[in-house]
């Protein structure tokens, strides 16, 4: 920025636009060393990511329980994940989510060690928008509206409520006000965020749950991109097939109505099965799909 240039920007200006954590945030993003290229599309995307944040702690406070609801807090708290055994039981997209957030305490506090502010803003950008918004909070909603287990419900509310005020701790000396006034809004929060303790690293990490939901996620996106080929009414619940083994076939019957909400797929028309058509051969992390008569034939193998 030059006076002579007349190309100044006024910082006051800026955050009454776009908000003083938008404006922290895209200034952390840069890398180190370097100019930074302060375009306000970068602002403009910080703001949104801000309003997703906050979204999503909306999201997060209408699905938990009351706070006069004692007994299920207590069950809700109970729940904890700093152990290898508690990991292994979560279903499929819980433990996806937990590993990855997990693994992102671990990248982030090396990152801040390293002075590496930058890799630090970018690895929490992208788990929370690409993980935990986009695929997680989607996958919750099986359990939080349509489960009738109560216990699938507590787990979720478990769940969404540790990975996200583990992402306000990771995002707070970036973005110091938002992720403030969103933990002070959550239910039984005993000190301010600006002196909760750091996350803890080296937890555990159930790897194979990344590696079986990145195939379901295959499977989703797959089916979603046969849609729009095909030009389906994106409300339109259409039947498929799937043909696998046996363990793939174990994992993704589990999670079929995550499958079905995900892929608008009817959950009542999702058939599971072995067979192979015909003489096709299909290799290890590799699917195959037909569509005909607006139904999705799929084949994927382990």
């Amino acid at each position: 920025m030059s006076k002579s240039l007349g190309n100044v920007i006024d910082p006051l200006d800026t955050m009454n636009e776009y908000g003083t954590d938008a404006l922290r945030f895209t200034l952390c993003m840069g890398t180190a060393g370097q100019d930074i290229n302060l375009s306000t599309e970068r602002l403009t995307s910080n703001k949104a990511f801000t309003n997703k944040l906050w979204n999503a702690g909306k999201f997060l406070l209408q699905n938990l329980p009351e706070r006069s609801d004692a007994t299920a807090w207590d069950l809700l708290l109970a729940n904890k994940f700093d152990t290898e055994a508690a990991l292994q039981q979560l279903p499929l997209p819980e433990g996806w989510v937990v590993t990855g957030l997990h693994e992102l305490i671990d990248k982030v506090s090396i990152s801040y060690e390293k002075f590496y502010f930058g890799d630090a803003a970018r690895e929490i950008y992208d788990f929370f928008w690409s993980h935990f918004a986009d695929w997680y909070i989607e996958s919750s909603k099986t359990r939080l509206y349509h489960s009738g287990d109560g216990s699938a419900t507590i787990t979720a509310q478990s769940v969404l409520l540790y990975v996200f005020e583990n992402i306000l701790k990771l995002l707070h000396p970036f973005m110091p006000f938002v992720t403030e006034e969103l933990w002070q809004a959550l239910p039984y929060r005993k000190d301010a965020l600006i002196v909760a303790p750091w996350p803890s690293t080296d937890l555990p990490k159930n790897l194979l749950s990344i590696k079986r939901f990145q195939n379901l996620q295959s499977l989703i996106r797959g089916i979603r991109n046969v849609r729009a080929e095909y030009s389906v009414e994106p409300a339109k619940r259409i039947s498929a097939s799937v043909v696998a083994t046996v363990d793939v076939l174990e994992y993704i019957s589990k999670e079929k109505q995550v499958l079905a909400l995900l892929s608008k797929l009817d959950a009542q028309n999702i058939n599971l099965t072995e067979s192979l058509p015909g003489e096709c051969l299909v290799n290890s992390l590799s699917w195959l799909m037909q569509f005909a008569n607006k139904q999705i034939s799929l084949m994927l193998a382990r």
